[in-house]
């Protein structure tokens, strides 16, 4: 009796081992974000939702020494690890809509699994409004008629590709000053040619200031600046064309825009 008594004491206890050391494997977590703000909690995770155009980062807990990660479908989602071996972190970046599987291994050879479902952008972000260019001008100071002409001629053609200017909000975010906005130029086929969040700082005057920042990094580098005047997206071009004209003083281009909803039938 005895015996039999030991022999499942250490079977408890063999069991407790083994949880112990399922408890000691990976844990992947993610920092939790409620609106823009980061609480600086962190949730355990087995899936992940993202999205295409993006990235999410995933903290990897407890792993042995230097980790690795694939994705089970690179046509869906991208997996990369932290360049420092010591922040334990993979970026699953979103490629188009479906699912695939990550799986991150440590040195010893431990792995954990993360389900990844990939959506569409869009879903995150409400259209709020789209313009549509019908005519530019072009105001040059500081050099003579015909550099004037010249050169406005060149920005009006350059300016030619950008069509609708569409911004959207986010969907989780209440309207007003405060909401992040995203802005995308598209030519008139569709294809995008600049893309960012936008920072609108309104004037007196009923004017406003554009800020357009990268997407996912909004807080350093400024890829646009543009003036809205409720009539026209007026862009300040003029260091574009220094080099070749030193004693130029401005060029600004006026793209005056119509709401898509009033275009008329193609």
């Amino acid at each position: 009796m005895k015996i039999k008594m030991i022999l499942i004491a250490l079977t408890a206890l063999l069991s407790l081992a083994s949880c112990g050391d399922d408890d000691s494997g990976i844990q992947l977590t993610q920092d939790e974000i409620i609106g823009d703000i980061n609480t600086g909690k962190k949730i355990v995770i087995t899936s992940l939702t993202t999205y295409t155009e993006s990235s999410s980062k995933v903290n990897v807990n407890g792993a042995k020494g230097k980790i690795s990660a694939t994705s089970s479908d690179e046509s869906i989602a991208k997996v990369s690890c932290s360049t420092n071996e010591a922040e334990k972190e993979i970026y699953v970046s979103g490629v188009s809509v479906g699912n695939t599987t990550i799986t991150i291994t440590d040195s010893d050879g431990n792995t954990a699994v993360l389900k990844v479902e990939v959506k569409d952008w869009t879903t995150l972000w409400e259209l709020s409004r789209t313009m549509y260019v019908v005519d530019r001008k072009c105001f040059v100071e500081g050099v003579s008629s015909e550099d004037s002409a010249t050169i406005a001629a060149d920005a009006i053609e350059k300016d030619s590709y950008n069509k609708y200017y569409t911004i959207r909000t986010r969907v989780y975010i209440p309207s007003g000053s405060y909401a992040t906005k995203r802005l995308t130029i598209t030519d008139d086929k569709g294809n995008v040619r600049m893309d960012g969040i936008l920072k609108i700082q309104p004037n007196a005057d009923n004017s406003e200031v554009w800020h357009l920042f990268p997407i996912g990094n909004y807080t350093e580098v400024v890829l646009a600046t543009f003036y809205y005047d409720q009539k026209s997206i007026v862009k300040d071009v003029t260091g574009y064309y220094k080099t070749a004209y030193p004693k130029i003083k401005k060029v600004e281009l006026h793209a005056i825009c119509a709401i898509e909803e009033l275009e008329p039938d193609k």
